[in-house]
């Protein structure tokens, strides 16, 4: 039986593109297909349909909402890699050293704390001529990161070791409900050289990041005013503002 079929499914996008990326994740698959308010689902479905966009130049413009003023065309997206799909997103060789000098574990030895060696899933990637920019996306707050630490803290350490490989700034967009703690406090809290160094204490200089926070409602305004301009002849578009309007309410 088709994972896909013409009942009791979400409205997703290009699914013939999406079942090959998660080809090894079924049962992620399938709950973007039965989830209510999947929040895989919003990120594929907005993110992939705005990298068809046929203007860069004026993709790049929108996006500086979610990832600030620096991004310009061109805009390459890729959605869930780091952790599974290439390019990777590793820990940075300084958070494996704290890890390790804190428990006292060398390495190669098998362990309870290989986890923090691994590398990183972000949902959306965009890579732009001068700024990284690593897109996580939640409902009222993030995932937790691996082994129970901080996602920010994750997502930044990774990106920065990314984004010194391609000579880039890094810039963190986060998006999430309105109203969560993140977009009132967390993120005003952290966008600072200070806050940030603190949050990675194993890093001896300050990173150089911006940190953005942004609400779904804002994301999909975005999708909305652009929806003339991406490729989606095919796609289940009414289907999905319906359902869109009703994650968001």
């Amino acid at each position: 039986m088709p994972l896909f079929t013409r009942t009791r499914t979400n409205p997703i996008f290009y699914q013939d593109r999406l079942e090959l990326i998660l080809r090894d994740e079924p049962e992620r698959l399938e709950r973007m297909r039965s989830e209510p308010e999947n929040t895989d689902l919003l990120t594929w479905n907005v993110f992939s349909s705005l990298d068809t966009h046929d203007d860069p130049g004026w993709l790049a413009y929108r996006l500086q909402e979610i990832g600030g003023p620096r991004l310009r065309a061109p805009v390459r997206v890729s959605l869930f890699s780091g952790r599974r799909r290439t390019p990777y997103l590793r820990p940075s060789p300084s958070y494996i050293r704290a890890v390790h000098e804190r428990t006292g574990v060398q390495h190669g030895v098998a362990d309870g704390i290989a986890v923090f060696e691994e590398p990183i899933e972000v949902p959306v990637r965009i890579e732009t001529p001068d700024v990284l920019l690593l897109v996580d996306t939640g409902r009222q707050r993030l995932r937790t990161g691996a082994g129970g630490r901080d996602r920010i803290a994750e997502i930044v350490d990774a990106g920065l070791e990314h984004a010194r490989r391609l000579s880039s700034r890094l810039s963190i967009g986060l998006v999430v409900e309105a109203g969560s703690d993140l977009l009132d406090s967390h993120v005003p809290d952290l966008a600072t050289a200070a806050a940030l160094t603190t949050l990675l204490p194993w890093r001896d200089a300050p990173p150089e990041v911006e940190l953005h926070a942004t609400s779904w409602s804002t994301v999909l305004a975005i999708w909305e005013d652009e929806m003339d301009r991406l490729d989606l002849g095919g796609q289940p578009v009414r289907a999905f503002r319906a359902y869109a309007d009703d994650a968001r309410h």
